[in-house]
């Protein structure tokens, strides 16, 4: 995001450098707290109401591979714990095992799981990426004490990402309701929500998507291309409020967030002027 930062920052120097007239104003926000849920940074914003106001376009500095993101899923995410009841292995039948309560619970969801990821998403997609629907355990879990005693407690997280024809109120109900349906079969369970963020998605043929497309074309020499993008963007605060909202930037998918992270420089540069004539268009 830095490199794309930097883009944004000379494209605005360039336009005043080169004293352009425009019949509008930009807007540069900086914000936090993107990676988990928007709460303390664009989710904040949008409830004072100062999130996009009178807004003709958006454009988000993601590291987006030469693409540009049209459209994102939406997600949401869970911390699930049940409990147990703790003793020593060799009285084991004092005890209640958590864990295997955890095992149970999983097995239902991963009914639910066979069932979503049989739908798929109508967007283009890129190279390696599926159009199914996701619906993904335990990315963490933990739980226990020791090897020899009953666990008490156990944990994991679910991730689910839902495709822009979904509802995500519809989605998260249904994943509650396996919770439930456990309680109600006498599990010990309970949740929290760690992020939730709704699905957006802008067609390629709005004015502000069209002159980015174009700027692509003429700084690039290459067709733009839109996709889905395969997680959960800040453009949807953006599109709540019907503001068109797309993704470019420098940087390559593949390597964020990695040990070896990187932007090319000359990407920053293309993406200066990119950002630029898409304004000029636009106003």
């Amino acid at each position: 995001m830095k490199g794309g930062i930097v883009s944004m920052l000379y494209a605005v120097l360039a336009l005043k450098e080169c004293g352009v007239d425009l019949d509008g104003k930009v807007t540069l926000l900086l914000v936090p707290d993107e990676e988990t849920g928007g709460a303390r940074g664009s989710a904040l914003l949008a409830e004072q109401g100062i999130l996009g106001r009178n807004g003709v376009g958006m454009l988000l500095a993601e590291p987006t591979s030469g693409v540009v993101w049209n459209a994102n899923r939406g997600a949401i995410s869970l911390r699930v714990r049940v409990f147990g009841k703790s003793a020593h292995a060799g009285l084991q039948h004092q005890g209640e095992n958590a864990f295997e309560r955890m095992v149970y619970v999983a097995e239902r969801l991963q009914e639910l799981k066979r069932e979503v990821e049989q739908r798929t998403t109508r967007p283009n997609i890129g190279a390696g990426q599926a159009r199914n629907s996701i619906l993904m355990l335990g990315g963490q879990s933990g739980g226990g004490t020791n090897f020899n005693v009953v666990p008490e407690t156990c944990w994991f997280t679910v991730d689910r990402r839902v495709n822009p024809e979904e509802n995500l109120a519809d989605e998260k109900a249904r994943l509650i309701e396996v919770l439930n349906a456990c309680q109600r079969q006498g599990i010990a369970l309970e949740w929290e929500v760690l992020q939730e963020g709704d699905s957006a998605a802008y067609p390629e043929e709005d004015t502000a998507g069209q002159a980015l497309a174009r700027a692509i074309q003429e700084v690039t020499g290459a067709q733009a291309r839109f996709e889905l993008c395969p997680g959960l963007l800040e453009a949807r605060f953006y599109a709540a409020q019907g503001v068109p909202s797309y993704a470019y930037g420098p940087g390559l998918l593949a390597v964020a967030h990695g040990p070896h992270e990187y932007v090319d420089l000359r990407r920053v540069i293309e993406c200066a002027s990119i950002y630029a004539l898409t304004v000029m268009s636009v106003l």
